[in-house]
């Protein structure tokens, strides 16, 4: 992370969820990525991540940015054009796939689950064919209840959760991707009230409305093919600003460093009534 941002200011990496949650791996993943040696501080909501990490020049935070079978995360892209002073620092790609999981090392013993409605209700389609027919099925609140429960219970009950959650609570994998859609992934990012620099991978983002006149989303899309810079982004979601607008993000080649992004923005500010720069990033 050395050419990128300075590891050793990082004191703090707030993400969301409990105990094994798909965030918490993309946490682990860019602490391991980037060298992040820091406290690491689990919150309930991604609001909360957001508005911990504007204060904290010395926090960044691991949410979720978009599923590829449930579309962008309203709560995020929201929280992070309210913000002001947050930005993206990096990006990746990761399987959101469940596993089934026991204290049993053998399938054919499963006689029980303990899961939340919503991962039994992903998994249904496994739940169905390769578990029994008069599977004892108990609900909880989230997979952390589950795992904890998974204790009183004995060896022929499992629990639906990730790899994460096998590695915490010491639970043997049973049977892994058993999501009703097999290709499930979600975008994670992480941010921070931190200046990043250019690597060979930087993307950067912003979020635009409109003028409402004719040609005004061409006048943007000109900008950037005048400077040859290679748009590889673009969604429109219904505005909280405003009513009857659009929120526009568009993602695109380099970094704000480099002096044709940056005269590229400069130009498309004159194009919109509203303008947030999300940050420059390495994806990864």
């Amino acid at each position: 992370m050395s050419n990128f941002v300075n590891s050793e200011k990082i004191k703090t990496i707030a993400f969301l969820g409990k105990s094994g949650s798909f965030t918490e791996m993309a946490k682990d993943y860019f602490c391991e990525k980037y060298k992040l040696n820091a406290y690491q501080m689990p919150f309930r909501t991604i609001k909360e991540i957001i508005a911990y990490v504007e204060e904290d020049k010395d926090c960044v935070g691991i949410i979720p940015m978009e599923n590829a079978k449930e579309g962008i995360i309203r709560e995020t892209n929201d929280n992070l054009i309210n913000s002001s002073n947050v930005k993206i620092l990096a990006e990746t790609i990761m399987p959101t796939n469940n596993c089934l999981l026991s204290k049993n090392s053998e399938i054919y013993n499963i006689s029980g689950l303990i899961a939340p409605a919503p991962a039994i209700a992903r998994c249904q389609e496994y739940i169905k064919t390769e578990l029994p027919i008069h599977l004892n099925i108990i609900n909880t609140s989230d997979t952390e209840e589950a795992a904890r429960l998974l204790n009183s219970y004995n060896l022929t009950y499992a629990i639906i959760g990730t790899e994460k959650t096998a590695e915490i609570y010491n639970l043997n994998i049973l049977n892994q991707n058993i999501n009703n859609d097999k290709d499930n992934h979600t975008k994670f990012i992480m941010i921070g009230n931190i200046e990043t620099e250019p690597t060979e991978h930087s993307v950067s983002s912003i979020a635009i409305s409109l003028q409402d006149i004719p040609g005004a989303l061409f006048n943007i899309i000109k900008e950037f093919a005048e400077r040859q810079i290679n748009i590889t982004y673009i969604h429109a979601t219904p505005s909280k600003l405003e009513d009857n607008e659009y929120i526009l993000f568009l993602d695109f080649d380099g970094h704000i460093k480099q002096c044709a992004v940056k005269e590229t923005l400069e130009h498309i500010k004159t194009h919109t009534k509203y303008f947030r720069f999300m940050g420059s990033y390495e994806r990864i």
